[in-house]
Formats: C-alpha cells, sequence, structure tokens
C-alpha cells in the first residue's frame, strides 16, 4: 500500500508499516532534528525516498493535501497527544497543539481508504474523543481501535497506546467529502452511543506479558544520556517515537482484510 505519513517523528512508525511491505510516499513533520534522521534514513536506504513537509498546515493550504489525492491507499498519524495526556491539562481543542482538525483535513481532502492513527489511551475517556469518531464516521469510515502497549509485543517499556484504524470497503467513498473543518466547528456535540454503534473492536492473541519483568530488564539504563550529541533532541525524538513491532502488530491484530471481504 502507498502511505502518507503525517507526523512522522524519527520514523518509528514509518518503519513498522515498512515491515508490512507499504511504500510511503510523503512524509510530514516539523521538528527540524527529526527532518534530519528521515532524510538520513532515506539516504541510507532505510526509508522510501519521497519529499519531507515541514508543516502540516503549509501542507494541506499550499494545495499540496490536494496533489495527493488518488495517490495513497493509507494516511498514518500519531497526531500530537498533548491535549489529552494524563501529564497535562486535558485540554482538547483548546489545546494550541491539537493538531486534529489539520490530521482530519489531509483526510478529508485526500479520501484514502484506510487510516491509522495513534495517541495516548487517555483520549478515549475525552469528551473530544467523540469529535475525533463522529469525524471519521461521517467522512464514510467504519473503525476498530484498541490500546497495545510496547510491552506487549517483548520491549523493555511499557508505552501504552490507542491505535485507531479506520476503513471503508465501498470505493465509492471517495465521492463523499465529508464536512470541512469550519462545518465540523459548528456540529453540536455528538452523542457517544451514536459512536459505538459504528464501531468495530477486536481482540488481541498475545501471550500475557510479565509488565514488571519488562520494566526490570531496563537496569541500569540512563534517562539523561549523558556525553551524547543532541542529547535533548534524540531523548525529546525517542519519547514521542512509536515502536516498529507495535505498529505492525496492531495491524495484523485488526484483521482489515476480513471486514472488507
Amino acid at each position: 500500500m502507498k502511505e502518507l505519513s503525517l507526523y512522522t517523528g524519527i520514523g518509528g512508525g514509518v518503519l513498522g508499516t515498512k515491515l508490512l511491505g507499504w511504500r510511503t510516499i510523503g512524509y510530514v513533520e516539523i521538528n527540524d532534528y527529526c527532518q534530519k534522521i528521515i532524510t538520513q534514513r532515506i539516504k541510507d536506504g532505510i526509508l522510501d525516498k519521497a519529499p519531507i513537509f515541514s508543516d502540516i498546515q503549509v501542507f494541506i493550504n499550499e494545495g499540496y493535501a490536494e496533489a495527493y489525492k488518488g495517490m495513497v491507499d493509507i494516511i498514518t498519524a500519531g497526531f500530537p497527544c498533548q491535549p489529552f495526556s494524563v501529564a497535562g491539562k486535558q485540554q482538547g481543542e483548546k489545546d494550541h497543539r491539537n493538531m486534529w482538525f489539520e490530521t482530519w483535513e489531509c483526510i478529508r481532502i485526500i479520501r484514502p481508504r484506510y487510516v491509522f492513527l495513534e495517541n495516548v489511551p487517555n483520549l478515549l475517556t475525552h469528551k473530544y474523543v467523540q469529535r475525533i469518531f463522529g469525524d471519521l464516521v461521517e467522512g464514510g469510515y467504519c473503525m476498530q481501535w484498541r490500546c497495545l502497549s510496547a510491552a506487549e509485543v517483548g520491549a523493555p517499556h511499557f508505552r501504552n497506546r490507542i491505535w485507531i484504524i479506520g476503513f471503508n470497503s465501498d470505493c465509492s467513498h471517495a465521492s463523499r467529502k465529508g464536512k470541512s473543518q469550519q462545518e465540523n466547528i459548528q456540529t453540536p456535540e455528538r452523542k457517544t452511543k451514536e459512536i459505538i454503534q459504528n464501531r468495530y473492536g477486536w481482540k488481541p492473541e498475545l501471550d500475557t506479558i510479565d509488565v514488571a519483568q519488562r520494566f526490570h530488564s531496563y537496569d541500569g539504563a540512563l534517562r539523561i544520556l549523558y556525553g551524547i550529541p543532541n542529547r535533548m533532541d534524540r531523548t525529546k525524538a525517542l519519547g514521542n517515537g512509536q515502536v516498529p513491532k507495535v505498529v505492525q502488530t496492531v495491524w495484523k491484530l485488526a484483521n482489515i482484510q476480513k471486514q472488507l471481504l
């Protein structure tokens, strides 16, 4: 599948989709340090050669999103989690870092068959999740979602995340443009019951994970990373990154192809 990656970071999510055999045809990432990592990984032959766009608002407003229409099978997006994280103020749409508006605009304009989204699990308890699920439903997408942590695939840390997959089995959905960002702002808050009726859940087939043992295996690791170049940039980028094996596992557990038969 041809993938457009939004909020690419240092490419952890893209490495996961490469395990699935997908091809990336565009990256959108605003952080300078992360852009350098993506560029170097492209030169190394690890990531696919494709344009890197620095600002998602420019990507939309200057017509680049429109140019990708008809070219993209799936949009992947780990949109910023700070507005919904338990570590923050949970201001949702009032937080200037909330980028769901821009994420949805890209989906609405490009009309991929699939969307693959990632965020913090607390998103499910935040009232703003009704807006997110509502936009997807009105845009013609059915959904699956679940939480999966890095520990559940054997990583030595927890990093629990919610993963949302939107799909449509009818290719004619491309003619359904959905509502624009401005129109949706005026839309009354949707009821959770209506959203749940449009949901498809799925359960993992993973062995029980001893989380305490995973944390213990991190014994001796230094969070500060003394003496390493670009220490602050590296720490921030790694903290925001996705674990490739989790990305691959979530997609396989969802078993999307069966839903489309």
